[in-house]
Formats: C-alpha cells, structure tokens, sequence
C-alpha cells in the first residue's frame, strides 16, 4: 500500500469507529436504559425494568418483525451489521444459545443497521441465523429503542416475559455472559 493512502485508510478506519462506538445519541420520546438495583447474574430487579418501547419492520429475510409479537416469551434482541467484526465472532454463539432454548420459551431478534439489504442477506446465509433481523439500514428504527446505543454494534438486549428490559450488553456477547442472564428469567414466575 502507498505511503500517501496509509494514513487516508487510517483516518477512514478511526472516523467509522468511532461512529459506531457513539451512545451519547439523544432522541426527542426516547426511553432511556439507566441499570440500578442489580439481581444475580446482572439482571436488573423487576421492579427496576423499563418497559420496551414499541418496535417493528421489515425482516431481512422477508415480511415483518414485530416485538409486540413476542410478549409472554423472554426475548433477545441483538444489534449486527454484516461489516462489524465483533458481530461476526459473536453469532455463531448467539446460534447455539437460541438452539439451545427456543424450545424453552426464549425467542430471539437480530437488529441489522447500515448495511444493504445483500450483504444483510449473506451475513443471514453465512452464519446460518435461525431468528429474524429488523432490516433497519439507517438505524430509523432503533433510534427510538433508547436502551439499545443507535450506534454502538454489536449491543444486545434480554427481554422478560412481561415486555421489560432485564440485561443489557453494549459488548460482543458470549454463551457464557447470555446462559446465566437466560437460565435466571426462566426462573421467575409467570404472570
């Protein structure tokens, strides 16, 4: 590479870092996430879980998502882009959690931002994702789900059954990190 395009690629690479690492973003009726009152496992206490503002929209993989949907099941909610090398190294494990418990009442939803409808596509085929991803390539969606960074990937969200906030990861997420935060929500009581 020319010494001359080095430090072009450089600023390039700084400048969409840190785009992507931003969280400082304010949007006029968003909810936002404040973690207080911890139980096991980082849970936030029931009594301290905001409840998910509504989100809904075009499934990568055709048709519609909607999180409404999903109530009455523990839901994960992770933000990918196709582009984003954690999000790369942290599905293959988020594949194995939802094979390990969609049968057990937990349902999982992928949130793809700034990425064109193909390369969101082949990221799906590639790593052979299961659950469907929101399409939301500049990040309309998610702006208004406060509790997930619009800019910050990968993030995730675990979702109780009641529709309420219960663990949030602004991070690559492991099976490790996931199972005890899953196993804990299984536990409580139904309502």
């Amino acid at each position: 590479m020319s010494p001359r395009i080095v430090p072009v690629v450089t600023a390039f690479a700084l400048v969409l870092l840190a785009g992507c690492a931003n969280s400082s973003d304010r949007v006029s009726g968003a909810v936002d996430f404040v973690p207080q009152a911890q139980t096991g496992a980082g849970l936030l206490a029931p009594s301290n879980r905001p409840l998910t503002p509504p989100l809904s929209g075009p499934a990568v993989q055709g048709g519609q998502v909607d999180l409404a949907a999903l109530r009455g099941q523990i839901v994960v909610i992770n933000v990918w882009a196709s582009w984003c090398a954690p999000c790369r190294a942290e599905t293959p494990g988020l594949v194995t959690v939802y094979d390990q418990t969609h049968t057990r009442g937990v349902a999982f939803l992928g949130i793809d931002i700034r990425d064109s409808q193909a390369a969101a596509m082949a990221f799906v085929r590639d790593y052979h994702v299961p659950y469907p991803s929101l399409y939301d390539p500049m990040v309309a969606h998610v702006a208004g789900f406060r509790p997930l960074p619009p800019t910050t990937v990968p993030s995730t969200l675990v979702v109780d059954r009641q529709g309420r906030i219960a663990a949030r990861f602004i991070t690559a997420v492991t099976p490790d990190d996931l199972q005890p935060v899953l196993t804990q929500l299984l536990a409580e009581p139904t309502r």
